[in-house]
């Protein structure tokens, strides 16, 4: 009998899981090394006899919820796992491919729709690696289309031709980008890979990430470079693409830690071109702190990632207590404690005023960002109250 799909109640207990944590290290490792082994030995790592069912689910929740499951189904030595786990990873191959299909084809008809009302927009993340041809769409799962508008005046107007011409409506709306979903979206398939699961469209005025108290901005640099494909749409160029994946990178481990999908993009990058370089242009240096950060997390899942002498030289102007704290933190997502993560993130800011601007906006939420994470039905006084619940729980955790 198949393993049976995950329910809501099941995943909330599994993103808190130290097993889920350990097996998803493990199937990272099995896709790097190109071998199932090291997935095989997580899962007797936590093996405590009785029935292996619950074990295998972990396994599967595990690869699905960083992205793996595709990649894992493709080794060949699946003799090393069970086969209802080595099912469950086909199953979820089958319904990546068909979403890559789905998402390929949306993808296209937005920026086809849009480029009739003259409105420019590059790719970004998963989308751009898709049409860069750097990712397969079968193997590369993603849950929405990163759009960046050439002109950001044109954010609005972009989301009403899709309102007009696809059953996308706006949700939310930040001073970073405005969100739309399809009417009466669903989930068919919680923590895993299915054509119908949502995918989101965000278009975005730009791509500025305030980052422990620095920012983190690629925003000119994608639009100045970007440059048509075949097809005429404009796409980042090679250093934009990968300067933009190292502040997304960055964000991430900053908060709750870097999807393993995530991670390949690193390592698929320099397999096919070499160590990448880790020197930053002037406007970075500002930034170096949680872009080492990144890296050094990088490095520790796939030794040679990044050019050594370059990387050298990026630590160099980095406190070795920083970097000591930021290397005690697991590397990948739902790998870390449920709590503390403002304690942990102030203790990484580079420096003083840094460690204030943090704690200011960690303080004082945007009502963009209190809609966008916790209230996304609410406006007015709704929206208000929202913020001040989220305010009063913010400054409790900050006093602790």
């Amino acid at each position: 009998m198949p393993l049976q799909p995950f329910a809501a109640g099941e995943v909330a207990t599994f993103l808190g899981d130290p097993d889920v944590a350990l097996l998803s290290e493990a199937a990272l490792r099995s896709v790097r090394d190109g071998g199932l082994l090291p997935l095989a030995e997580g899962l007797a790592a936590i093996g405590r006899g009785g029935s292996p069912g619950p074990n295998l689910r972990k396994a599967a929740f595990a690869a699905s919820v960083q992205g793996l499951s595709p990649r894992l189904a493709r080794i060949p030595d699946a003799t090393a796992l069970p086969d209802l786990l080595v099912e469950r990873f086909r199953l979820e191959a089958d319904r990546c491919e068909a979403r890559g299909r789905r998402i390929v084809q949306r993808l296209r008809e937005v920026l086809a729709l849009l480029s009739a009302e003259g409105i420019e927009a590059i790719p970004l993340k998963g989308a751009a690696l898709l049409l860069r041809g750097e990712a397969n769409p079968g193997l590369r799962p993603m849950g929405d289309l990163d759009l960046l508008l050439v002109e950001p005046a044109d954010v609005r107007r972009a989301a009403a031709v899709l309102e007009r011409n696809t059953p996308y409506r706006p949700l939310l709306d930040t001073p970073r980008h405005l969100v739309l979903a399809e009417e009466n979206e669903s989930v068919p398939s919680p923590a895993g890979e299915h054509p119908s699961n949502p995918l989101r469209i965000e278009l975005h005025r730009s791509f500025r990430l305030p980052v422990l108290g620095v920012v983190l901005d690629p925003t000119k640099g994608l639009r100045a470079d970007a440059a048509p494909d075949a097809q005429g749409i404009r796409l980042p160029s090679d250093a934009a693409m990968l300067r933009h994946l190292w502040h997304h990178a960055a964000e991430d481990f900053a908060a709750k830690g870097l999807r393993g999908i995530q991670a390949l993009d690193f390592l698929d990058r320099a397999r096919r071109a070499g160590p990448l370089s880790a020197d930053l242009p002037e406007e970075d240096l500002p930034a170096a702190a949680p872009l080492l950060y990144a890296a050094e997390a990088l490095e520790r899942l796939f030794p040679g990632t990044f050019e050594p002498a370059s990387l050298a030289r990026l630590a160099a102007g980095v406190p070795a207590v920083l970097r000591e704290r930021a290397a005690a933190l697991p590397v990948l997502r739902h790998a870390r404690a449920a709590g503390g993560f403002s304690r942990t993130a102030l203790s990484l800011a580079p420096h003083r005023l840094a460690e204030a601007r943090f704690l200011v906006r960690t303080a004082f939420p945007t009502l963009g960002e209190v809609r966008a994470n916790v209230a996304p039905d609410c406006d007015g006084a709704a929206l208000g109250l929202a913020w001040v619940r989220v305010f009063l729980g913010r400054a409790r955790a900050l006093m602790r």
